[in-house]
């Protein structure tokens, strides 16, 4: 998701699990936790969510004055990392770090061991918008554009997508949004689907702010799914402001969007708010440090680093799942 420049902030700045640490070392005045705080990553080690969470391990570390240590357990969709945290017991200091809409969609369409309410969203780290793409020599120079010739011609034109997630969900409700005769291509990523547009093989591509800027030279942003317009794609339309006129709905301005969040056991929310509240402000503090915030200005993620408490966006989470489960049904 993110560029090579970040990685290795990334990396230099995250602690080995198992590193010898002092007592003394900026411990924390708080009785909980005494126990090494646990990230477990939904996925491979290297991507988006890892090396946000082991950016994150060393400032958190020294805030709690407690070892942080980094996990990765991909697989299930999320649901092998999910299910290792809602096996702790509710009070254990043990965090998902994961992304929305995937912690949603994995009980909702793929049959998951759990509930969605069985994890509460504590803190919300990132995000990344939907944006629609042609190549730079498209003929579409526009939205409007394109839904005009999706009009016309109908069944001609062909979106690609990252097939089985929410890439595809949002190719797919987009069309149908818009009562356009559209084919949406499923590709194995992001970059596949990227590629089949670049070598002409569909019209239009679907994919996401930033981890798109890899094919900016090459490419032209339509559509964005966002508060606001993008620094990154500022000819792309903001769908929020689009769609209406065509007699669409938007669920959210940021509808589908990927989000990089920590997630708990609800369980701890409930039964033990005070640790709840300890790690949520020790969280919101470490993504606050002067490490923390250099690598996301590095990184180029000023505009979409949010760092906020996830009670703030659980709205919208809430919108995108009703729409989500609607859309499977």
């Amino acid at each position: 998701m993110f560029g090579a420049s970040f990685v290795r902030s990334c990396l230099g700045a995250t602690l080995v699990a198992g590193l010898a640490f002092a007592a003394s070392s900026h411990a924390s005045a708080q009785d909980w936790p005494t126990d090494p705080v646990q990230i477990i990553v939904s996925y491979s080690a290297g991507g988006g969510t890892d090396r946000q969470a082991r950016l994150l391990a060393e400032p958190l570390q020294e805030i709690l004055g407690v070892p942080v240590t980094v996990q990765n357990l991909p697989g299930g969709g999320g649901q092998v990392a999910a299910m290792a945290v809602l096996r702790e017991p509710a009070d254990a200091p043990v965090l998902l770090a994961t992304n929305e809409p995937d912690l949603t969609m994995g009980p909702l369409l793929n049959k998951a061991p759990f509930s969605r309410d069985d994890l509460k969203v504590i803190v919300v780290d990132v995000t990344d918008p939907r944006i629609l793409l042609v190549t730079k020599d498209s003929p579409y120079k526009t939205f409007e554009d394109f839904v005009k010739a999706a009009k016309e011609h109908p069944g001609d034109l062909t979106i690609s997508a990252a097939q089985g997630g929410a890439q595809e969900m949002f190719a797919q409700w987009l069309v149908k949004s818009l009562d356009l005769d559209v084919r949406i291509v499923g590709y194995g990523g992001g970059s596949d689907a990227a590629n089949a547009m670049l070598g002409g093989h569909v019209t239009a591509a679907l994919g996401d702010d930033f981890s798109r800027m890899n094919i900016r030279s090459e490419s032209r942003a339509l559509l964005i799914a966002s508060d606001g317009p993008s620094p990154r794609w500022p000819e792309a339309e903001v769908m929020k402001d689009v769609l209406p006129k065509y007699g669409a709905d938007v669920p959210t301005p940021d509808f589908l969007a990927r989000f990089g969040i920590y997630a708990v056991q609800t369980a701890m929310k409930n039964e033990h708010p005070d640790h709840y509240k300890t790690l949520q402000d020790a969280i919101l503090k470490a993504m606050n440090s002067d490490s923390y915030l250099a690598a996301v200005e590095k990184a180029g993620l000023d505009d979409l680093s949010k760092r906020a408490a996830g009670e703030k966006f659980q709205s919208s989470f809430d919108a995108t799942a009703r729409t989500v489960k609607s859309i499977a049904e």
